[in-house]
């Protein structure tokens, strides 16, 4: 498929449906002496049971990353059990400085094959651009989050009136064209 637009189009299609399931594994609803290996099992178990409703995973980084390598190994087992069939959705809010930006592009466009990528873009256009070379996916940019702490910083006013999430997407929106 050509393009990121395409294949969701194709998928939501071709399931009927533009469920899209998150994949939060939180080992705090959990017993406390849960393994990462009982966790793994879960997913698969999430997976197994929505793979002929869903059109889309959406695995969120932090659940992976707090197991180090092993987590990162879960997450690529868990990426090829989801299937090139669905669309993957790295839920990872990265935002870094051009180069390291860089690398998580490839990270997830090219090691993971990921679909698409939740980016920050409170750093700046360079925390972005490098995600935008990966022709055929794309860069889901964080703009006003439901969390308390929006107040901090996204729901700050402008000295013209607008929100700094406002302001963050109109600059944004500007690169992808």
């Amino acid at each position: 498929m050509n393009s990121f637009k395409e294949k969701l189009h194709n998928t939501i299609k071709a399931k009927n449906s533009n469920l899209c399931v998150g994949i939060d594994i939180d080992k705090k609803y959990f017993n406390s002496d849960v393994s990462i290996e009982e966790l793994k099992d879960y997913s698969f178990k999430i997976v197994s049971a929505t793979k002929d409703v869903a059109a889309a995973y959406k695995p969120n980084l932090a659940f992976f990353e707090e197991w180090g390598s092993q987590g990162f190994l879960w997450l690529e087992e868990l990426v090829k059990e989801i299937g090139s069939d669905h669309v993957i959705i790295a839920d990872a809010k990265r935002g870094d400085i051009g180069n390291t930006a860089a690398r998580y592009g490839k990270a997830f466009f090219e090691t993971l094959n990921c679909d698409a990528i939740t980016v920050n873009p409170y750093m700046g256009e360079d925390s972005i651009t490098p995600f935008l070379d990966y022709k055929g996916k794309w860069s889901i940019v964080l703009g006003l989050t439901s969390n308390k702490g929006a107040k901090d910083i996204e729901l700050l006013k402008l000295q013209d009136g607008r929100y700094v999430f406002e302001a963050a997407m109109e600059a944004t929106a500007k690169l992808g064209s």
